[in-house]
């Protein structure tokens, strides 16, 4: 039966964005930004947004079909949820994406230099204001990201096949997760639910390769 990249991408997503994450800097501010800047070389910063920019396609795009997949066997108000969960995944993608980027843009800056219009300290300036304002546009991230992995854990489950099928009930871990990134604005720590948001599809995509969940495809 064929499941086209579906299961390869929830399962390989992960593992590919903790590898990025090793690959970015520590929790740094101010001058530490700067010399870890000043420190990386343009094979390091390129490859690794290389990595991150293909670990965020992966992640995100690996709910977006698993969505497609999904489709076919939906009524129309699951269908709606599924369309919605997209919609809110967006969101996060573009975010991460958009961080990687400056980080990237910032180093040009600092080894290229900015034509002859800065001086160097103006140029850095430029750098720590881009990194600043880059680490603090997350707030709602959390939240359109939980929104996205609930729907897709509520129409997985609003199936009547969980008594059949009871690796059905994987999808709990999406709900699940969701709730906790949404729950972590008052009960610490956020971090962990961010992990667990990034692994949760593993189990999934493990399953689908085990033919565990084939019922999202076949007709009985």
């Amino acid at each position: 039966m064929d499941k086209g990249l579906t299961p390869y991408l929830l399962t390989l997503a992960p593992v590919v964005m903790f590898i990025a994450f090793m690959t970015g800097p520590d929790e740094v501010r101010g001058q530490d930004y700067l010399d870890w800047l000043k420190d990386q070389s343009l094979t390091m910063m390129a490859g690794g947004t290389i990595v991150v920019t293909i670990g965020a396609v992966m992640m995100f795009g690996g709910w977006f079909v698993l969505t497609q997949d999904m489709m076919a066997k939906s009524n129309k108000s699951q269908q709606d949820l599924l369309m919605l969960s997209r919609v809110a995944l967006i969101f996060p993608m573009v975010l991460l994406l958009l961080a990687t980027g400056i980080d990237m843009e910032n180093w040009w800056v600092i080894d290229e230099g900015v034509d002859d219009y800065y001086t160097v300290e103006e140029e850095e300036a430029i750098v720590l204001n881009n990194h600043n304002v880059s680490s603090y546009i997350w707030g709602t991230m959390p939240i359109t990201w939980a929104i996205g992995l609930i729907l897709i854990g509520v129409v997985a489950l609003m199936d009547n096949k969980k008594d059949n099928h009871s690796a059905q009930w994987v999808f709990a871990g999406p709900v699940v997760t969701g709730l906790g990134l949404i729950g972590a604005y008052w009960f610490e720590p956020l971090w962990l639910f961010f992990m667990v948001a990034i692994l949760i599809s593993l189990p999934i995509g493990i399953m689908m390769l085990m033919g565990k969940l084939d019922y999202l495809y076949s007709e009985e």
